[in-house]
């Protein structure tokens, strides 16, 4: 019988000098021209920032359904000074659903404009904020004002100050005056509106509510339950 002929087959193994040798090398070079290697470093590090501010601006400007509307407040408060820093920054406020909001500055004063599709949402949402224990602190101190105008709800914030009142007085005029849009999702021709069913002083009875959490004498679940009818009432 013929031998058949025996292939040997030979593995190479790399080994890590190659490697190790281009980053002695390029280590040395780095070294040699390290006014050049601070150079690019520091061009990573500005594009790096750049590029993380871009994305936290198109974070706190998103576009939305009210944006011709919100255009025109930006425009019209310009005029006053201040500059847009925020838009349609989320999709509720005080727990009631709204269409669009614009927050604006100028120095210690930020205020910001949001809209609802009707004047009871507005009124819920100013509310449910006020409702909050940091709210009331912040508007009691005078650090936040809170003012509700139709289907607009303003929230203006001193920024470690007190809120310029005169300044806050002059944006509602502003605003004011600026036509309203008509609602995002009217209402059906079929449907029935709703009539809010007369109720006390819902302020009043969460305020109250408040004491006898603080009192021990609710828990903060019963709290929380009772909060949510009396919002639902309105």
């Amino acid at each position: 019988m013929a031998q058949q002929p025996i292939r040997v087959v030979v593995e190479k193994r790399r080994s890590g000098c190659g490697t190790w040798l281009a980053g002695m090398i390029l280590l040395g070079l780095a070294i040699e021209y390290w006014y050049v290697s601070l150079a690019i470093v520091a061009i990573v590090i500005a594009v790096a920032v750049v590029r993380a501010r871009q994305k936290r601006e198109l974070a706190r400007h998103r576009p939305g359904p009210r944006d011709p509307w919100l255009n025109e407040v930006a425009v019209a408060l310009s005029d006053l000074g201040l500059r847009e820093a925020a838009r349609n920054t989320g999709a509720a406020l005080g727990g009631a659903a709204m269409d669009g909001d614009i927050g604006l500055q100028v120095d210690r004063f930020l205020v910001y404009v949001n809209l609802f599709s009707d004047q009871r949402l507005a009124r819920q949402a100013e509310l449910g904020l006020r409702a909050k224990p940091e709210v009331r602190a912040a508007v009691a101190n005078g650090g936040t004002a809170i003012r509700t105008a139709g289907r607009v709800v303003f929230v203006a914030n001193g920024r470690g100050g007190v809120v310029d009142e005169f300044r806050f007085d002059e944006v509602v005029r502003v605003v004011g005056g600026i036509p309203i849009p008509p609602p995002l999702q009217p209402a059906s021709a079929h449907s029935t509106p709703a009539v809010p069913a007369p109720s006390p002083d819902v302020l009043e009875q969460l305020r109250k509510l408040g004491e006898l959490r603080n009192a021990g004498m609710l828990t903060d679940a019963e709290f929380d339950a009772k909060k949510a009818e009396l919002l639902g009432r309105i």
